[in-house]
């Protein structure tokens, strides 16, 4: 076989391999729609709003119309609060329909009741409090890009009556006087929870929604 020939071949197996590549990073989603994934609150809105101020287009759809093939397509994933009790009613059809964002692959940030939600898939354990219906002074405890431009003690709006305990491994992001789990995150993976509504907090609220959408556009 000649020198040619040797060359010949070695560039039609690069080329082969480099369009192997090209349709494997194809096959990854590339859609940039973010689903909301509402739960019955009537603050649901208020995240598309903002979402779409961010500049970012989404998807609001009812909890038990979604499909996995649906969810794992998307560009990220936004759980609602929820006038619905945890500690009211049956965990399964939640651990059913939304167990697999354990796997990491589509970035999450729950909201109050999806905050609950992003830890009972995890191991936390819900509990009923006291019932807060006001704005709340914020802590952030550990620096992380969902807190990115926001101060250290950040006013957020609250309304809930449950919280959370923290998941195994999880890390513990914010705190306030009212609730202890106010802000987390998994170590490895892009998933977040906030026990409060940043949707209806203001130009803070906004800061947080646009950095979790800049994180899940880098994830």
């Amino acid at each position: 076989m000649g020198l040619e020939t040797e060359m010949f071949q070695v560039f039609c197996l690069f080329r082969s391999m480099r369009n192997d590549t090209i349709s494997t990073v194809q096959k990854k989603s590339t859609c940039t729609v973010i689903i909301i994934i509402d739960f019955g609150s009537k603050k649901t809105t208020a995240i598309a709003e903002m979402v779409a101020d961010c500049g970012v287009e989404n998807k609001t759809v009812a909890w038990q119309e979604t499909s996995e093939a649906e969810l794992t397509s998307c560009g990220a994933i936004i759980f609602s609060g929820s006038p619905t009790m945890f500690t009211e009613t049956d965990h399964a059809p939640y651990h059913q329909k939304f167990g697999f964002i354990r796997q990491g692959k589509i970035p999450v940030l729950g909201i109050c009741f999806g905050h609950q939600l992003m830890g009972i898939l995890h191991g936390g354990k819900i509990f009923r409090g006291k019932e807060v219906k006001k704005e709340v002074e914020i802590r952030v405890m550990k620096q992380d890009p969902l807190f990115r431009d926001l101060s250290s003690r950040t006013i957020m709006r609250q309304d809930h009556t449950e919280g959370i305990t923290l998941p195994a491994g999880f890390l513990h992001l914010a705190t306030s006087d009212t609730y202890t789990i106010e802000g987390m995150r998994h170590p490895m993976l892009p998933l977040w929870g906030v026990q409060f509504h940043p949707e209806v907090s203001g130009e803070n609220g906004k800061i947080l929604i646009d950095n979790f959408l800049r994180e899940a556009k880098a994830a």
